[in-house]
């Protein structure tokens, strides 16, 4: 209902009065590492063109905070009768202590042109059963979210995870190696919800590949010591530095 309310703020008034709205204070995007989404759409200037998109999938923590919204995207540049560039956005929403929903950190890929959708798929979270006993925190998701930008293997991924990669459709490809990086300083960050069962983490920077993960917590009925497993990938490459 929120990724549809901020779709629908767009099209009545425009992207950045939307975007400005829907953004929580702390809220980020990637220019090119994260930055905060407030200054950075406070500086751009109203414009005709448009951007709509449509939530085809969404996940939501046992805890009812956290959570994140992906589907497909399409941008009219003002004047033009057809949309000139399409792709998936992804979004992690985070619940304030107000009741409302508000983006905490949004990015996108770019693709072929795929029509929006008109439902929306639930996926993991909730009904995963009781914690388990063995400790899966913050400690234990640090040290899962070591691997580079890029770099996957079927050891770490759910059985539905999802790979977002610029130039491609989202697929489920548990492969794939770390992204050239030339950054010197990399801004990372990480969020867990109060229930302790889906997390996300994030990184960029200049010369920076920019990333978003999303992590579920293992219940007590799987394998003794199971650790964080990867449910989302979105990785982008490096925008190369200003000569």
């Amino acid at each position: 209902a929120a990724e549809r309310a901020f779709d629908a703020d767009a099209s009545a008034r425009s992207t950045r009065a939307a975007f400005l709205s829907a953004l929580a204070d702390d809220g980020l995007v990637f220019a090119p590492g994260p930055s905060n989404g407030q200054r950075v759409w406070d500086l751009r200037a109203e414009n005709k063109n448009r951007l709509e998109w449509a939530p085809e999938l969404a996940e939501i923590s046992a805890s009812g905070d956290l959570g994140y919204t992906s589907g497909p995207w399409r941008f009219t540049p003002a004047g033009a009768e057809k949309p000139a560039a399409f792709g998936h956005f992804f979004t992690i929403w985070r619940k304030g202590g107000d009741g409302k929903w508000k983006v905490l950190i949004d990015h996108g890929i770019g693709h072929a042109d795929l029509a929006l959708p008109d439902k929306v798929q639930r996926r993991g979270g909730l009904g995963l059963g009781p914690p388990p006993t063995w400790p899966v925190g913050v400690a234990e998701l640090r040290s899962a979210d070591l691997a580079p930008a890029g770099a996957l293997n079927t050891r770490m991924v759910s059985a539905d995870f999802l790979r977002l990669r610029d130039g491609a459709l989202p697929d489920s490809r548990a492969e794939g190696g770390a992204l050239p990086s030339k950054a010197q300083r990399v801004d990372t960050g990480q969020v867990m919800s109060s229930a302790g069962d889906l997390a996300a983490s994030w990184g960029g920077g200049v010369g920076s590949p920019a990333w978003i993960r999303v992590w579920r917590r293992p219940s007590a009925s799987d394998a003794p010591g199971q650790g964080w497993v990867l449910a989302v990938d979105l990785s982008v490459p490096a925008v190369e530095p200003a000569p």
